[in-house]
């Protein structure tokens, strides 16, 4: 907080605080936390920043400094809050889910055969699936 009262904070130190954030929210091992917090941290900045696109009413306000200092605090206390989770969320990892696990696709025989049916590897019927 000494940081906030003593300077300014400019666009470098909301830029820093935001890269800050996302690392934190990558640090999840669970997809789903991870993705939540990246894309709250992101639509955050930008509702805050006035970043719309053209012609709306709030595209290109600026905010004074007092509201800019309140935000910065609020979310350095929230990147503790993300730090910690993150951490525990690591501690009691869980299984990986579908979409994270990718699938491995093997060659065919031979030119072509990644094209016919059972190429590459996959299953031609359901029942020679190995699940």
């Amino acid at each position: 907080m000494s940081t906030a009262q003593s300077t300014q904070i400019n666009r470098h130190h909301l830029l820093a605080l935001f890269r800050a954030l996302q690392r934190s929210a990558t640090r999840f091992s669970s997809y789903n936390f991870r993705h939540y917090f990246l894309r709250r941290n992101r639509v955050a900045f930008r509702d805050f920043l006035g970043i719309h696109p053209v012609g709306t009413p709030t595209h290109g306000q600026a905010a004074d400094q007092a509201s800019v200092n309140s935000f910065y605090s609020h979310q350095r206390d929230q990147l503790g809050v993300i730090s910690r989770a993150a951490t525990v969320n690591r501690m009691f990892e869980g299984e990986r889910l579908v979409v994270e696990r990718p699938r491995i696709i093997t060659g065919g025989g031979g030119a072509g055969m990644e094209a016919s049916a059972g190429g590459a590897g996959q299953p031609v019927n359901p029942k020679d699936s190995d699940n």
